[in-house]
């Protein structure tokens, strides 16, 4: 199987799994993918979010290597090995690439058997 690359032209690691209307590709290389999202913030003060929080969760660890505040002892991001923030959770990750079936977006004279 052939592995989908960046528009970047390096390996695509992630994939943004609603894909896109606009036609341009969903995959994406560790470097060049979107990151930080409040998807991924995690609140620490039960009235900081609504409807207000039951439980709070207080970051580990050092600051700046595995975390980082968003807001000041209010919201805070986990951090990947290289200190930086994930992309939101729409996208799907997979190390060793995605493998490509078919994908218009390359290829728009390619199309699918449907018979």
């Amino acid at each position: 199987m052939v592995k989908e690359h960046c528009d970047c032209g390096k390996l695509a690691v992630w994939v943004y799994m609603p894909g896109y209307t606009s036609g341009e590709s969903p995959y994406w290389c560790d470097d060049c993918v979107p990151r930080g999202c409040d998807c991924n913030h995690v609140y620490c003060k039960v009235d900081s979010y609504h409807p207000p929080l039951e439980h709070t969760q207080h970051p580990e660890g050092p600051e700046g290597i595995d975390w980082k505040w968003i807001e000041k002892d209010v919201a805070w991001v986990h951090l990947d090995e290289k200190q930086r923030e994930y992309p939101c959770v729409e996208y799907g990750y997979d190390e060793e690439g995605w493998e490509r079936d078919f994908n218009p977006h390359i290829d728009e004279s390619i199309t699918p058997n449907l018979e």
